[in-house]
């Protein structure tokens, strides 16, 4: 990838992070916003949005505990989430992409796309 080339991040995508004060995070990229129309939000005078992505960098087992059993909890883990907003994409460095979070095959890292430019439809019929 070269300087021209904006990383989009994908859920489901491993990333390396190192931000600016040189801290170095790595996992899989769990949830990703919707694009923010922010020129409508202003146009109106509400608060403007910024996109981010959260990276997963730990998982670990819920402890069992008397809450749990009356609630029904259904679920297992506690999930440790770092948020990345869309200014520091440029600082993540993609490593590999899995199929899903319940599928770990790692898919072809030629299927990853990868913007020089706009994304435009493609498929549009004319």
């Amino acid at each position: 990838m070269d300087d021209k080339e904006i990383y989009v991040p994908e859920v489901n995508d491993y990333v390396i992070w190192t931000n600016d004060l040189g801290t170095v995070d790595e996992g899989w990229v769990y949830w990703k916003g919707d694009p923010v129309d922010n020129e409508e939000r202003a146009k109106y005078g509400w608060r403007l949005l910024q996109n981010y992505i959260t990276i997963e960098t730990g998982v670990r087992r819920k402890p069992k505990c008397d809450y749990e059993r009356l609630t029904k909890n259904q679920h297992k883990y506690i999930h440790t989430l770092v948020c990345c907003y869309e200014h520091q994409w440029h600082q993540l460095k993609f490593v590999k992409r899995r199929k899903s979070k319940h599928d770990q095959d790692v898919v072809n890292e030629s299927e990853h796309v990868y913007y020089t430019e706009p994304k435009q439809n493609h498929n549009r019929e004319s």
